[in-house]
């Protein structure tokens, strides 16, 4: 079980690869998708379980998150599993 689970849009990698080196430093277990995945019914359920097992979910704010799909299932995802939202 991660500690905590980033979600983020694709546009903002330069930011979250500098909260997560942060993150590590601070020896916290993130979990973050590196990989640009097609988003797959198989990729979806393992999104939903990094959700699922993370203590906490950060969503990055962005112009970019805010109009991204993916990014706004996540969060419906995190708000329906009652993860404390971290902004």
């Amino acid at each position: 079980m991660a500690d905590l689970f980033i979600s983020y849009a694709r546009e903002d990698d330069a930011f979250v690869r500098r909260l997560y080196d942060t993150l590590i430093d601070h020896k916290r277990d993130a979990w973050v998708d590196w990989e640009k995945i097609p988003a797959t019914a198989e990729w979806l359920k393992e999104i939903g379980l990094g959700i699922e097992g993370a203590n906490a979910f950060i969503f990055v704010i962005s112009p970019d998150s805010i109009a991204s799909d993916i990014c706004k299932h996540e969060l419906a995802y995190a708000t329906n599993h009652k993860k404390r939202l971290i902004p």
